[in-house]
């Protein structure tokens, strides 16, 4: 009974999860995330935990991609980072967040 309880309890978040997440392109327009100087997306103003989750599932995947690059490439995850955060950067929409070399947010 407990197995089918803690089962019913997943699915009924699976189901409620995707109806509240946000998603980066809304996050990044709502002025709510902004592109770091350091290649991954950070909390531009106040945090919520829907806002923490969203950043921790994008910089994963940044990180692992990082990871792949700079092996193939034989060299450090850092600088593929730092390059990254470069082009990201550059493709912003006006209005978007990033941070510039001294942290400081600012808007494009």
């Amino acid at each position: 009974m407990k197995t089918v309880k803690t089962a019913l309890l997943c699915l009924g978040l699976a189901i409620a999860l995707p109806a509240m997440a946000i998603t980066l392109d809304q996050a990044r327009n709502q002025g709510l995330v902004g592109e770091a100087n350091s290649g991954y997306i950070a909390v531009v103003g106040q945090s919520s935990p829907e806002l923490e989750q969203l950043v921790a599932q994008v910089n994963a995947k940044r990180k692992a991609a990082y990871v792949r690059i700079a092996k193939r490439n034989d060299i450090a995850v850092a600088q593929v980072a730092a390059r990254a955060a470069e082009k990201l950067e550059a493709r912003l929409s006006s209005g978007d967040y990033y941070q510039d070399n001294r942290g400081r947010w600012a808007q494009k």
